[in-house]
């Protein structure tokens, strides 16, 4: 069930400026700055922006578009487009360019040279700052024409292809904001920028777990809310940095360059400096850890209702627990789900001649879905276009993850009805459609893309025209289902790639309410960073903050309820816990050594029709004790020792570089890919897994499923089940006919 926050705003009161909380309880010092910057410059590629590929400008299908967002804590001062293009060599120079649009407005031309070569052409044009505002779009379109006589619009000569490399050069300067908690999450984080978070976070020497807790929550949000962008929290002990961030701090606790006073109760305070007051620090401040916890549970769930510089919590009740994968960001998996759902506007989902980019549904699942022998994904497609002048090869087709599924004909209106003269809520010009179809369920992954693309046909009159029908348009209705009902959730575990792309089986509960986290007793700045990253990565996955955790130390292993999962995070001398489980861990390192102890074959990928057939049962155990110095970190799963149905991940390093590494790896979209098996170990950008562990099962399947999938394991008890089946089927059928025939007899 996805629970909405606007019922938590009237179970949260809180207390705003106005309240008696002192303005002057804060006060801050500038800590070392670099010198005054003025501004910054910023590049953009067009991949950086979203184009995977170069765009193909053609007779017809003349445009392309990128967006992009400027902070709003920034402001565009200069703007420059280094377009690179390769050109048709028919094109005439004197009437053909590409035309440049910023925001709707022409913003300039890009000609085409005389003699087009096999190089791209490579032109800067100057962007007017003015056009700038806080969501951008660039749009190119192209003016081509290969005859001064009558020529077909059409025509394949008329081409333009526009490098994913062209580039947006801005100057951009800093804007400061007010000091008004209505803004948040920004400036810290901004929706407008594209770019990675990097939001450090600012503790005292030595924060408590309570404390820690609390900055999980905080890390968690803003992960949820930087989404694929990624984000990192780098951590400073005691000192302020030149840059914006979230201090946290109790009563009694110092922090160089803040003065703050003791207060008596959770309050958050958005404070700025005085020499440069772009910079901005959000201060989360109470008597203890709790008051922390309490006021970062507000700051998640409350931020919308908070306003002015400074709030302070009376009351806080974060609602019920969540549900099992009712996590915003992944497709219900309970009910068939509405397209209208997946997108943020039912404008797209309708296409046009001018614009027939893809319709594009972004589909996360709990990757523990089962679709083993299953017909399909059930998928109810309803459609409307505009009919084509004839029947012709126009359609609609259907991709999942860029796999080709299926593709409907559009075909031309056959009947027309006179009545009642009514204003349609549709254009009565539309022929309305509905498919069923099936999915195939091998193309479905945790992470999917499904597209729906329209493709009308030209209609070719002569050697000197083409033309389409006017307004020729399609739509996709919002009713439209797409059900993933019918799939039990069942899984083999331990599994590396779900962790790594979706945080399983931790975000099963969206707020994280039977996790347990350990770090070490006392973390080092790599170890909180480690984590906090580790707990954006949560966020990224649900959408929702990790509220209902539980952090502790190491060394108080003991005290982890056995109904949880296990997530250990921190460099590998300073977890007690992987100490103390030696014994079950499959691998263990630390700067001074690697021990590997294997219940199977260390490489164990390829299937082996001996262990198939049940001939070599017993797996070869490995075993291996070295001594190795280098930087080495590893990302590993296995069963919990406290309880078979439940999981450990531990990401361990020798080293913060290291540590780094492997942080490196769970950002990166194309690594993530790579990430497989149990046991992923990484070392100077060098990826590899394996397969050590004995395999369990999470999860429930009917009964029948789980024979069929038992035996399918089994090739030889597979075919002797089917034989005993055939038996047992012609003796039924062999004493039934007896039976018959002796009646027959008596008769």
């Amino acid at each position: 069930m996805k629970v909405g926050l606007t019922k938590w705003f009237f179970m949260s009161v809180l207390a705003f400026a106005g309240t008696g909380l002192p303005v002057s309880a804060l006060a801050v010092a500038s800590p070392a700055l670099s010198a005054n910057v003025i501004g910054r410059d910023i590049n953009y590629s067009f991949k950086q922006l979203g184009a995977n590929q170069s765009f193909d400008l053609r007779g017809l299908s003349n445009e392309a578009s990128v967006s992009l967002g400027i902070r709003l804590d920034e402001t565009v001062r200069s703007a420059r487009l280094r377009l690179k293009v390769n050109y048709s060599p028919a094109l005439i120079a004197q009437l053909s360019h590409i035309k440049i649009y910023l925001n709707n407005e022409v913003a300039g031309f890009v000609p085409v040279p005389e003699h087009a070569g096999n190089e791209p052409y490579v032109y800067e044009l100057a962007l007017d700052p003015r056009l700038f505002s806080d969501y951008n779009q660039l749009r190119m379109q192209l003016i081509g024409h290969f005859t001064r006589d009558c020529e077909d619009p059409a025509h394949t000569s008329i081409w333009a292809s526009i490098s994913n490399q062209s580039e947006l050069l801005l100057r951009v300067e800093p804007l400061a904001l007010q000091n008004d908690l209505a803004l948040l999450p920004a400036p810290f984080f901004d929706r407008h920028d594209s770019r990675r978070l990097v939001l450090p976070f600012v503790f005292a020497n030595s924060p408590d777990s309570a404390t820690v807790q609390a900055a999980g929550i905080a890390s968690s949000w803003f992960g949820a809310k930087a989404s694929y962008r990624g984000a990192r929290f780098p951590v400073q002990l005691g000192r302020l940095p030149a840059s914006s961030a979230i201090i946290w701090l109790r009563n009694g606790e110092h922090i160089q360059g803040l003065t703050a006073k003791p207060v008596s109760g959770p309050r958050i305070y958005l404070i700025s400096l005085k020499q440069q007051p772009a910079i901005k620090y959000l201060v989360i401040q109470g008597r203890d850890g709790r008051d922390l916890k309490t006021a970062a549970s507000a700051l998640v769930l409350s931020s919308p209702v908070m306003s002015g510089s400074h709030a302070g919590i009376r009351k806080l009740d974060v609602g019920p627990q969540r549900e099992p994968y009712d996590a915003p960001n992944w497709v219900r998996t309970d009910r068939p789900v509405r397209f209208g759902d997946l997108v943020s506007s039912q404008y797209d989902l309708q296409r046009s001649l001018e614009n027939r980019s893809p319709i594009k549904l972004d589909l996360h699942l709990p990757p523990d879905l089962f679709t083993w022998r299953s017909r399909g994904i059930d998928l109810d497609l309803r459609y409307r276009y505009t009919p084509p002048l004839r029947r012709d090869s126009s359609n609609i087709s259907i991709l999942l993850n860029d796999q080709f599924v299926r593709a409907f004909a559009l075909s031309p209106s056959q009947t027309a009805s006179v009545g009642l003269l009514k204003l349609p809520l549709i254009d009565g010009r539309l022929v309305q459609a509905r498919e069923d179809l099936a999915v195939p369920p091998f193309y479905v992954g945790a992470a999917n893309s499904l597209q729906i693309r329209y493709a009308p046909e030209v209609n070719k009159h002569d050697l000197c025209s083409s033309q389409m029908p006017g307004g020729m348009m399609a739509a996709i209705d919002p009713d439209s289902t797409i059900d993933f009902s019918k799939h039990p959730h069942y899984i083999a575990m331990p599994n590396m790639q779900v962790f790594a792309s979706a945080g399983f089986p931790f975000t099963r509960y969206a707020d994280l309410s039977e996790t347990a986290v350990l770090i070490p007793d006392h973390p080092a700045a790599t170890d909180l960073s480690a984590f906090l990253a580790v707990m954006g990565r949560m966020g990224s996955a649900t959408g929702y903050p990790a509220l209902r955790y539980a952090l502790y130390p190491a060394s108080r292993l003991d005290e982890v309820d056995s109904d949880r999962d296990i997530l250990l995070v921190g460099l590998t001398p300073t977890l007690h816990a992987l100490q103390q489980w030696r014994d079950r861990v499959p691998f263990s390192i630390d700067p001074a050594g690697r021990v590997l102890s294997s219940g199977r074959n260390l490489i164990d990928k390829s299937y082996r029709w001996f262990d198939a057939l049940g001939l070599n049962a017993e797996r070869q155990a490995v075993s291996i004790d070295l001594s190795a110095d280098g930087r080495l970190a590893s990302l590993m799963g296995f069963k919990s020792p406290l309880s078979s149905e439940r999981s450990v991940v531990a990401m361990t390093a020798t080293s913060a570089d290291a540590m780094t590494e492997v942080l490196d790896v769970m950002d990166k979209g194309g690594m993530i890919g790579r990430v497989q098996g149990d046991l992923v170990l990484v070392s100077h950008g060098q990826l590899q897994d394996y397969r050590v562990a004995e395999p369990y099962y999470l999860g429930h399947l009917p009964l029948w499923t789980r024979l069929w999938l038992s035996l399918s394991d089994n090739p030889l008890m597979l075919a002797l089940a089917a034989v005993g089946m055939g038996l047992f089927v012609a003796m039924l059928m062999f004493f039934g006919l007896n039976h018959l025939a002796r009646k027959r007899l008596v008769k």
